[in-house]
């Protein structure tokens, strides 16, 4: 039988032959886990713009770029990249936004503005006019103005989107009518930008005046839900609900008249916080009002922050972002005032924003100069900036023509009050997804915590 087996072939494998063929697979698969691991290493150190493109070469690849772990490492690699930045003011004319502040580095290579304001080529629409609403975290929410037609009135179209990117999904209408208000987004450990939401105040039917009527569009869900949002202080006029400060799914409304004195008051509602939780935390400013004191609310480094400028003294105040801290506590004063007139700026300036990234440099406007100004905090240095560009090592800052600066700014100042309104943040985060994206990312990331609760 052995013999017969022999003679047919049967029974004639070399027993080495299955070891080397194994042994040929796990060196084919070793190659190709490093070439994996080389090219993770060579996309991690590519611009964000440029990493997108990649995902159309191949699922390979695609799978690899989206991959926590290349997330992760992306991040790390760029961490002491300084991201890109905007700081806009709403127009009612044409464009319906002016860039007052910006900084760009090596990515992107132009104004972050500029790509707002080419969004509408990448919707393929017609050329109409756009409001724009709200931005977080690198997206930006725009309303498109449709003109009518003989056979039909003027509508709108609501956008959210990543102009860097030129990705946008349109967002269906509420169901009643309601005035936009602000944008919040979900940011993961990693960077990752996994979900936003909308939110739009309802028009008021009925005099309960502490009571915030807001209908709420999550990416999550794809849904408009109605959410009452209770107040122990009354939501009058004077609440601002047009241009909030937006930090970390918080919406900081700005009421005017708080209490005694006109002190005013933010009231804030965290959107991403329990679905029980429809309360709000109501601060009072530092200071009580003052004819004298110019103001302005502004973000830096995640924290809100409020600047004042009161006889020539300039004191900024950052949020304390502890919900449990007793109203004396509320609100840090940074370092020591700063002395204008000491330091060759005796004229009268109006505070304006804030570095997003560095809390030590403010960002001034000076009527004697007619012109902008930024100071540092840690230097008491400050220094006029009339060149629309200023180079650093960092990048390039783009200033704002000083000729239109004050026609543009001065509907944002209420009269003898001094307030100048929130200048619209867009930062990019380090790392820039796609929209498609953030629902699959939020189901990753909400499996990823299941399994570590088991």
């Amino acid at each position: 039988m052995n013999k017969n087996m022999c003679e047919s072939g049967e029974g004639n494998h070399n027993p080495l032959t299955i070891p080397m063929e194994m042994e040929m697979e796990m060196e084919i698969s070793k190659l190709q886990t490093i070439l994996e691991v080389m090219l993770v290493e060579i996309l991690a150190r590519l611009p964000s713009r440029s990493i997108a493109k990649f995902k159309s070469v191949c699922k390979t690849w695609k799978s690899l770029i989206e991959s926590p772990y290349f997330r992760r490492l992306f991040v790390s690699v760029h961490g002491n990249s300084p991201s890109s930045w905007s700081l806009t003011i709403r127009n009612n004319d044409h464009p319906p936004i002016r860039e007052v502040i910006g900084f760009h580095g090596r990515e992107p290579p132009k104004s972050l503005a500029s790509y707002i304001l080419d969004f509408q080529q990448n919707l393929n629409l017609p050329t109409s006019d756009f409001t724009y609403l709200a931005s977080s975290n690198g997206l930006i929410w725009i309303q498109i103005n449709v003109p009518s037609t003989k056979n039909r009135p003027c509508y709108h179209k609501s956008f959210v989107g990543n102009p860097v990117l030129r990705q946008w999904v349109e967002i269906p209408p509420p169901p009643e009518p309601c005035q936009a208000t602000g944008l919040v987004t979900r940011v993961e450990d990693d960077g990752v930008v996994s979900s936003f939401k909308l939110v739009k105040t309802r028009q008021r039917i009925d005099t309960k005046p502490n009571v915030w009527r807001v209908y709420v569009y999550s990416s999550e869900t794809r849904n408009w839900t109605l959410k009452l949002i209770l107040s122990p202080h009354p939501f009058d006029d004077d609440a601002d609900f047009k241009s909030p400060l937006n930090l970390d799914g918080v919406l900081y409304l700005r009421k005017r008249r708080w209490g005694t004195g006109e002190r005013g008051a933010l009231i804030g509602h965290d959107f991403y916080g329990p679905d029980a939780d429809v309360q709000c935390r109501v601060i009072p400013f530092p200071f009580p009002h003052n004819k004298e004191a110019r103001r302005c609310l502004t973000t830096s480094r995640r924290h809100v922050m409020y600047m004042d400028i009161l006889h020539r003294r300039l004191n900024v105040w950052r949020l304390n972002n502890n919900n449990s801290a007793s109203e004396g506590q509320v609100w840090h004063l940074l370092r020591e005032e700063i002395n204008m007139a000491s330091v060759g700026f005796d004229g009268i300036c109006y505070p304006v924003a804030m570095n997003p990234f560095d809390a030590g440099i403010v960002y001034l406007w000076s009527l004697k100069h007619n012109s902008m100004v930024f100071g540092n905090l840690r230097t008491h240095k400050i220094t006029l900036q009339k060149e629309p560009e200023y180079s650093s090592s960092e990048g390039c800052y783009s200033i704002i023509n000083t000729s239109n600066f004050i026609i543009d700014i001065r509907p944002h100042m209420e009269g003898r009050i001094l307030w100048v309104a929130n200048l619209s943040h867009f930062v990019l985060p380090q790392w820039m997804d796609s929209l498609t994206s953030l629902r699959r990312d939020l189901i990753a990331c909400l499996l990823h915590k299941f399994v570590l609760r088991l």
